[in-house]
């Protein structure tokens, strides 16, 4: 008797489907203030919570640096199993006032975004060369010129070509070009990467997510509300944070732009 191929196709795919359908959804694991299992530590001002099932502690601080919401994050695997921590499935999401979420921010290409800088400031900086580098100085000398019947009194004007200008845009630009070099290498250094922790070990690092779409508007109501979710294992950590109150004012130094500023943390939700 001749074989079906599509039938032998699917009763092949048959357990693979049913394996799915049956793998139980991971437990979730809620950080509460008093909690047995949750804690809550201050580092500098900094708020730290943590919290623990079966051997797996999550600690977390949610701060901002440049626009972006940055988690510093440190997972401690002592249970008797591996297990699996991937910084893309974590999620940031805003709950109030209107629900949205943060992207999240691969930390490769925002080095490399960081590095470049907007597309304009190239420009920008051949202009500033090319102003500069049409600037120029002026000398007056006063003399005489003496010929056969007598002398003639002249003022002789010189114009040459100042370099300075044109040398310190140079080394400005220069100067920016190396602060968002560094700025970029402390980006990829400080990420957590995708690990296996195995029993016993821990890893930290730093994931990023970038403001949702109209988020100045949503800060500007003076009270946010946040939850961070961690997967690692068959568990997903919950941490929930607020801030509330007026937008900071900045003095911006140098070399920064005068951009929306955020909180420099988030409170943990009690």
């Amino acid at each position: 008797m001749r074989k079906n191929p599509l039938a032998a196709m699917f009763l092949a795919i048959c357990p693979l489907l049913v394996a799915q359908q049956t793998q139980p959804a991971p437990t979730i694991v809620r950080w509460q203030l008093g909690a047995s299992n949750s804690d809550l530590i201050v580092r500098n001002g900094l708020e730290i919570v943590m919290a623990g099932q079966d051997g797996l502690t999550v600690k977390v601080a949610l701060t901002v640096r440049d626009q972006r919401q940055v988690v510093l994050i440190e997972v401690t695997n002592e249970t008797g199993n591996r297990v699996e921590v991937v910084p893309a499935l974590m999620t940031l999401d805003l709950v109030q006032p209107e629900p949205k979420s943060f992207p999240y921010l691969d930390p490769d290409t925002l080095a490399e975004s960081v590095r470049r800088g907007s597309g304009w400031e190239a420009v920008f900086d051949a202009m500033a060369i090319m102003g500069s580098g049409m600037a120029t100085q002026t000398s007056h000398t006063t003399g005489s010129i003496i010929g056969g019947i007598g002398s003639e009194q002249v003022d002789i004007r010189t114009t040459t070509h100042d370099q300075a200008p044109q040398d310190r845009v140079i080394e400005n630009i220069q100067r920016n070009q190396e602060r968002k070099a560094s700025k970029a290498s402390i980006i990829q250094n400080a990420a957590l990467r995708e690990n296996t922790v195995l029993p016993g070990e821990s890893v930290g690092g730093s994931v990023f997510f970038a403001a949702p779409k109209h988020y100045q508007k949503d800060y500007q109501n003076g009270k946010l509300e946040n939850v961070l979710r961690v997967p690692v294992g068959n568990y997903v950590f919950e941490f929930p944070f607020w801030w509330e109150g007026t937008p900071p004012k900045t003095n911006y130094q140098e070399g920064q732009s005068s951009g929306f500023e955020f909180p420099v943390w988030w409170k943990a939700r009690k």
